[in-house]
This record gives C-alpha cells, sequence and structure tokens, in this order.
C-alpha cells in the first residue's frame, strides 16, 4: 500500500516515487514510455493530475498528504 512520508512533485526522485508510479501503473494510469523508473517526469505529473481529477481532489500534479492517502484507499479497493 502507498505511504507517503513527503512531498512527491515533478523533479522527485527515488525509491518513494517508483512506489508512486507502480501503484498509479495498478490503478490502470498510463506513465509513458519510461513507465515505474523513480523520475517523477511529465508522464507521472501527468498521471497524478488525472487521478487527482478522478478523485475530485484539488488538481496540482503534487503528491502530499490528502492525494497520498487517496491513493492509499483507492489501492485497498483494487
Amino acid at each position: 500500500m502507498f505511504k507517503i512520508p513527503q512531498t512527491l512533485r515533478l523533479g522527485s526522485t527515488g525509491d518513494q516515487v517508483e512506489q508512486l508510479q507502480t501503484d498509479l501503473l495498478k490503478l490502470g494510469y498510463n506513465l509513458g514510455s519510461a513507465g515505474a523508473n523513480g523520475l517523477f517526469n511529465e508522464d507521472t505529473e501527468a498521471a497524478v493530475m488525472q487521478f487527482q481529477k478522478d478523485k475530485n481532489l484539488a488538481v496540482d500534479g503534487v503528491v502530499g498528504r490528502k492525494t497520498g492517502k487517496t491513493l492509499g484507499a483507492s489501492l485497498s479497493h483494487a
């Protein structure tokens, strides 16, 4: 399940970004050809924005506490 101890946004890198990307893929969001590579790029930002739109969250492309919590809840129902 997705747990977010920090805010993730365009330019973020690392294991937490890769987990975010893996979780978005599990939920059916497109990350482009790079897939889950640990780099929060434009494709990841677009997928986050679509997820936020789908869940009626503020659409800013940033994964903070509210988006992270909603993502975790969505995964538990997937």
